[in-house]
């Protein structure tokens, strides 16, 4: 029978397009089982796949802590280099002290050489003028003190004065001699211990160098193995959201495959079910009764799929279109008049979702009062409970699929 036109919307145009998809697909369904079985592969393999990474992120993890134990000694090789490279500037800074104290003490001791040495000079000037008058006078002087003596005791005692005279004059030289003498061996002294202390100073500046070669070197390393294990934290926490979103996915992969093997033991149940109803007669109706108890789902969300493989298993004919082409097309007949055979439809149902509101929702009503249709399983449902389930948003209809009445 040729279908009756209809005005399509943009809409319905798309409902048409995606309803011969969704009965291209259709045709090539497998058992429920099987997808049940497809469903628990694949819940296996994404559980297989957060495992290996699971291991690589121990993998990781284990690079990470190690690289983390490098940096650590490295850290520690930096601090020692750095520690040696201060002890050394600090005894460089300390010679620097006693250089400058040694030079100041060479300064002042030449200070006081050079005074001393002026003494001496003018110690040996005076001297000089002393013996340059004495000479000149000659030995009358001296005689003429002698013999002005008055007395024995003033003799001895004018003897002695010049005894002592000249005894004294000698003395003062030779101890001004003597001082500038200690005072050149302090100096000399001083300039050794300056010559050692800068000499000292060289070498620590020569270790300083090495020792700030060493601490640069360290640094590079530092740097190096910080940067590494930057690079191993990012690759760490990219691992790690990684496998969470696996575990997520392979949780939800294994909830769904139960949900799919749940299912499939509810469609064999209900199978068993309706093979032991009793169909009567060889009549269109009775085809289409045991075509329903024989005839699996799809998969869910192929409602009309489903439909469309009963009508055709039971010889009636091959009708294609989703639930809302068929409800468009076929159902022009308020539920209250349903009767056995008929189809029963809604164009956007009120189940929850996407697919259903877009494509609606059909069945098949095979008498005493009960619907069956496919939900990803084969469920039978009153007609009153169906209507409430799918049809809160708009009317149902129900009618003869390709108008042909089943008798």
């Amino acid at each position: 029978m040729t279908k009756p036109d209809k005005n399509l919307s943009r809409r319905d145009a798309l409902r048409l397009f995606a309803g011969a998809g969704a009965l291209g697909v259709a045709a090539a369904f497998k058992p429920l089982a099987v997808i049940a079985e497809t469903a628990q592969e694949k819940a296996d393999n994404a559980q297989a796949q957060a495992d290996k990474t699971q291991q690589q992120l121990d993998d990781a993890q284990s690079q990470y802590d190690a690289a983390q134990k490098k940096l650590s000694a490295i850290a520690d090789e930096y601090s020692e280099a750095a520690a040696k490279l201060s002890a050394t500037q600090g005894q460089i800074a300390d010679l620097n002290v006693q250089i400058s104290e040694a030079e100041q003490s060479i300064e002042d001791t030449q200070d006081e050489i050079d005074k001393t040495q002026k003494e001496v000079e003018k110690k040996q000037e005076k001297l000089k003028s002393r013996m340059s008058a004495a000479y000149k006078s000659g030995a009358q002087s001296t005689l003429a003190l002698l013999l002005s003596s008055t007395s024995f005791e003033e003799l001895t005692s004018n003897v002695y004065y010049l005894d002592r005279m000249t005894e004294s004059d000698k003395q003062m030289i030779d101890e001004v001699k003597e001082l500038k003498s200690s005072l050149e061996e302090k100096r000399a002294s001083l300039e050794e211990q300056k010559a050692t202390l800068e000499q000292q100073k060289g070498e620590l500046e020569e270790l300083q160098t090495q020792q700030a070669s060493e601490l640069s070197a360290a640094q590079a390393k530092q740097d190096e193995a910080a940067a590494l294990v930057s690079s191993l934290s990012e690759s760490v926490q990219s691992l790690m959201a990684q496998h969470d979103s696996e575990l997520v996915a392979a949780q939800e992969a294994a909830e769904e495959a139960k949900r799919i093997a749940e299912e499939a033991k509810k469609s064999n149940k209900s199978w068993a079910t309706n093979t032991n109803t009793q169909v009567l007669g060889n009549g269109s109706l009775a085809r289409v009764t045991s075509a329903a108890a024989s005839t699996p789902s799809p998969g869910g969300g192929l409602c009309a799929a489903w439909i469309t493989y009963v009508f055709s298993n039971a010889g009636i004919g091959s009708f294609g279109g989703n639930a809302c082409d068929m409800c468009a097309w076929w159902c022009g007949t308020s539920i209250s008049n349903i009767k056995p055979g008929m189809i029963i439809a809604v164009e956007s149902s009120s189940s929850g979702t996407t697919a259903g509101a877009i494509y609606g929702h059909i069945g098949v009503y095979l008498g005493d009062g009960l619907v069956h249709h496919n939900v990803g399983y084969i469920k039978t449902d009153t007609v009153s409970n169906w209507v409430a389930t799918y049809c809160k948003y708009m009317d149902g209809r129900c009618g003869w699929l390709g108008g042909i009445e089943l008798s």
